[in-house]
């Protein structure tokens, strides 16, 4: 089997394939971790938030059932 100029080696290219594999890998982990956290950070201000007493919740201007509502609109916002 003869190889001319044009013919890509493999060497050439398996490192730019890999590259770009890692890339997306990269993209997705780091999406993904994301999501993770703001996650976790919505179910913490869930648990603050059910942990105050209904006078607490009225003087932010919300009631013991808007309690998830309100943290995912306050997350949206971040």
């Amino acid at each position: 089997m003869t190889h001319d100029a044009q013919t890509p080696k493999i060497a050439q290219i398996a490192p730019l394939a890999i590259a770009s594999l890692l890339a997306r890998s990269g993209r997705k982990t780091l999406a993904s971790a994301r999501a993770t956290l703001k996650t976790l950070q919505t179910a913490r201000m869930i648990s603050v938030l059910t942990k105050m007493s209904d006078f607490q919740l009225s003087q932010i201007g919300i009631t013991r059932s808007e309690i998830p509502e309100y943290a995912n609109e306050l997350m949206k916002q971040e």
